[in-house]
């Protein structure tokens, strides 16, 4: 006997949630209603949606950052025709003058 789909709202129950498919739009909707982050693949939002469903405890997701600060200070270093464009190279206001 085939069962419908259920609504997936706060009151789904995990083995529900686990035993049917979701598209990523109907997780990521979910997760925007109950407060809970949407970003990253349908893995990682669905084992967050599977964390709120069983603990009820809505995990804050951890911002990687990347971001290389330069060595070299492009916004007033003297730039010449021999300055090594290096790590982290910024087309800021004194980059476009010597240009």
């Amino acid at each position: 006997m085939k069962m419908d789909k259920p609504i997936l709202d706060k009151e789904i129950s995990l083995e529900d949630f686990n035993d049917f498919y979701w598209l990523k739009k109907e997780l990521v909707y979910f997760c925007r209603t109950i407060g809970i982050s949407s970003t990253g693949g349908k893995i990682e939002i669905s084992n967050r949606i599977r964390t709120y469903l069983s603990t009820g405890e809505i995990v804050k997701q951890v911002k990687k950052t990347h971001k290389i600060k330069s060595k070299f200070d492009w916004a007033n270093e003297v730039l010449t025709k021999n300055t090594v464009i290096t790590d982290s190279y910024k087309n800021g206001e004194n980059v476009r003058n010597f240009l």
